[in-house]
């Protein structure tokens, strides 16, 4: 057996990859060993963030018209119940698109085909970012997956040949029973996860100090308002919804309150929020920390945000039984509701967090199917100030 310990980004101590990450490695080298013969000892893969990561290949084998590689999950410092799972990838020839095996495609990749195998969940219910029927790979991870297979097969001279991806967690039915996925209506497994590539440390200690760090640099740089996302999802449309520059917001993943807080002890007046509705509902409901152990009521929430704004007790109702704030959202949607419902939720989590800091906060609140959703009304400004201080940092350019 090969040495299993994974070479990542030293920027990052005690970060590990994702499955996505891990996925896209496994095929991208048993793609090679298909087109070569011979599996690479490491395979190298882009991050969706631009960072480079090197995995090592720990399992490798391969016949006519075959081949198969596995790479072990390392989750660095991360709690993650994947830690040392074997992400697997079999990829074989094939003549066309196989029937009766549910698989994705992408537009740049037209010969390929990807699917689960042993291991992965397959979604059984609306409003995941995976279609019902479909295994759970999500999508940021089936495009790291495509560009590489794809690589490999254009360096190899073979970017037309027909290929099935099929990517397998050994196990990984009996892990996913730790999960949330049965809840989610993932059935049989795992998902295939990941939006930055990157596992980070999960401890509450280590997390809030290093958002406290990161508040107190911008703090230092003169700033008295700042952005603020929980996670990848918010980050993202901060900056290609928002065209905000990275040193104008935070990460605090579920720690909210906590953040706005530090926020209010560090110098900072004013923040901009901007989440995904599944995050910022529970805060609409008074729940300052998102993770799921420290409660949901996310439908609940919902469901008063919507009697709020007028819904009927009859309408509001189905809320209640959805699996997802997205089915909900499309839900309301559909209904022409959604609009007066959010714009409650983002009053609401408005207040929550203004009476928890003591500053002044201003709320985007989007969806991965409906995109923005509602604002508060001194949101707009906030983006406009923001990005007028990062033009005036910018260098003066000179002249000859």
């Amino acid at each position: 057996m090969r040495d299993t310990k994974q070479w990542r980004d030293t920027k990052l101590p005690g970060s590990g990859f994702t499955t996505g990450t891990c996925a896209a490695a496994a095929a991208a080298a048993a793609a090679a060993r298909l087109c070569t013969g011979a599996a690479p000892k490491a395979m190298e893969v882009e991050l969706p963030l631009g960072r480079m990561a090197e995995l090592l290949v720990e399992q490798d084998a391969g016949g006519a018209g075959w081949a198969f590689c596995a790479v072990r999950k390392d989750a660095g410092d991360d709690p993650d119940v994947t830690d040392g799972a074997l992400v697997c990838a079999h990829v074989r020839t094939v003549r066309m698109r196989p029937e009766g095996v549910p698989c994705y495609t992408d537009e740049g990749s037209p010969f390929l085909y990807l699917t689960g195998g042993d291991g992965v969940g397959r979604v059984t219910k609306k409003g995941l970012s995976c279609p019902a029927g479909c295994f759970a790979i999500n999508p940021v991870p089936r495009r790291m997956i495509f560009r590489h297979v794809r690589q490999v097969c254009r360096d190899a001279g073979l970017e037309k040949e027909a290929l099935l991806i099929e990517i397998s967690i050994p196990g990984g039915a009996a892990l996913a029973k730790r999960t949330f996925n049965p809840r989610l209506g993932i059935e049989g497994g795992l998902s295939i996860l990941g939006t930055s590539g990157i596992v980070r440390p999960m401890s509450e200690e280590a997390m809030l100090e290093t958002i406290r760090l990161e508040i107190r640099v911008r703090a230092a740089e003169g700033r008295t308002l700042l952005a603020m996302a929980p996670g990848n999802y918010g980050e993202a449309f901060l900056r290609e919804k928002k065209g905000l520059a990275m040193d104008s917001f935070v990460t605090c993943s579920n720690f909210i309150g906590a953040a706005v807080r530090m926020m209010q002890e560090e110098g900072i007046r004013r923040v901009l929020l901007a989440g995904h509705v599944g995050k910022l509902i529970k805060v609409a409901g008074g729940v300052l920390n998102t993770h799921s152990r420290y409660g949901d009521g996310r439908m609940e929430s919902l469901a008063e945000c919507a009697r709020l704004a007028g819904v009927s007790e009859e309408e509001a109702r189905p809320v209640y039984g959805m699996n997802t704030t997205e089915e909900a959202a499309q839900y309301l949607a559909l209904k022409a509701l959604l609009r007066p419902v959010m714009s409650v939720a983002a009053g609401r989590v408005k207040e929550v967090l203004e009476r928890a800091g003591g500053i002044t906060v201003e709320v985007l609140v989007f969806s991965s199917g409906q995109g923005l959703m509602a604002e508060t009304p001194g949101a707009d400004r906030m983006v406009r100030e923001l990005k007028n201080h990062n033009m005036k940092k910018q260098p003066d350019p000179g002249g000859f």
